[in-house]
């Protein structure tokens, strides 16, 4: 009968998962890092390896694979997606393979029939799929230009909340002390220089952002704005997917690290969306995105 095998390659593991015609789980294990622009290719290239002989060891072996899907990040561009594909085959996957972005198998995953995936991790982005045959996504245009609401998007906030305070812009945030106390600085020029020092990227700005969940119990009026702010972009994603789909009723699946963990922001984006779309459903997600993935490969004829 033969088994279909899903994905979710991600910038720090990668899950598989292997299950038969029936939709039940015949294995499943952990692997490496899936994303090139976030590991070194050797990191990956042994991860592909470990994956594809993972699969081999199934009953059958990997002839007996009916259909891989691989979830990943940035499969849009021409280069990873290519890369992803030349190693699976060079380990000995022959069978029909589709890879895509990681927001596609989550959406598989979260939803059933129509709806949406809202994911705010380090990034932000929402997928969504109105049944029948039209897909949108909104938002992932990366940090440069986007992201709003994500935990780059809080830290950056932060440090630039402390910023604006110490120089008379806005009101004092005791935020500065936790800043200051995580750099080992005592003046505000010590951030710009961590910043620009050429080494600090988007996840160590991301990693201030836990820092907020303390402002706020301290009621600090900053942290209290840029929660605010957070769930407003968050909900304004969700919202464009679900106009874009023409939807009035569905499933909204709420994903990621700020929304499983920052309660004050999930609520506030709840609450923005009941009252602009009362039959929305808001859900925690069916599946995982590894699951999702399988049940694309299962899909597809």
């Amino acid at each position: 009968m033969g088994y279909y095998c899903g994905w979710d390659g991600g910038g720090s593991k990668t899950e598989v998962l292997c299950c038969d015609a029936s939709g039940q789980e015949t294995g499943r294990a952990v692997f490496g890092p899936l994303n090139i622009n976030g590991a070194p290719r050797e990191r990956v290239r042994q991860t592909i390896a470990d994956a594809v002989a993972y699969m081999a060891s199934m009953p059958g072996g990997l002839a007996d694979c009916v259909r891989l899907v691989i979830g990943a990040a940035g499969v849009s561009n021409v280069e990873i997606y290519s890369f992803i594909e030349e190693h699976v085959r060079a380990e000995g996957y022959a069978g029909a393979l589709l890879i895509v972005g990681d927001q596609e198998i989550a959406l598989a995953g979260a939803v059933e029939g129509p709806g949406a995936v809202l994911i705010a991790g380090t990034g932000a982005i929402c997928c969504g799929y109105d049944g029948k045959e039209k897909h949108t996504r909104v938002g992932g245009c990366g940090h440069l230009i986007d992201d709003g609401g994500s935990g780059y998007a809080i830290g950056r906030d932060i440090l630039s909340a402390v910023a604006r305070g110490e120089d008379g812009r806005a009101e004092a945030t005791c935020l500065r002390k936790m800043v200051f106390e995580r750099l080992g600085i005592s003046q505000v020029s010590g951030i710009v220089t961590w910043l620009y020092n050429g080494t600090t990227g988007k996840k160590e700005i991301a990693a201030f952002a836990p820092l907020l969940l303390e402002a706020l119990k301290m009621g600090d009026a900053a942290a209290e704005r840029i929660a605010v702010c957070a769930a407003q972009e968050l909900a304004a994603l969700a919202a464009a997917a679900w106009k874009n789909l023409g939807l009035e009723e569905g499933e909204l699946a709420l994903t990621g690290s700020v929304l499983a963990h920052y309660e004050v922001i999930r609520e506030q984006v709840k609450a923005i969306l009941a009252e602009d779309f009362p039959q929305m459903r808001i859900i925690s997600p069916r599946g995982s995105a590894a699951e999702g993935a399988v049940r694309l490969a299962m899909q597809k004829r």
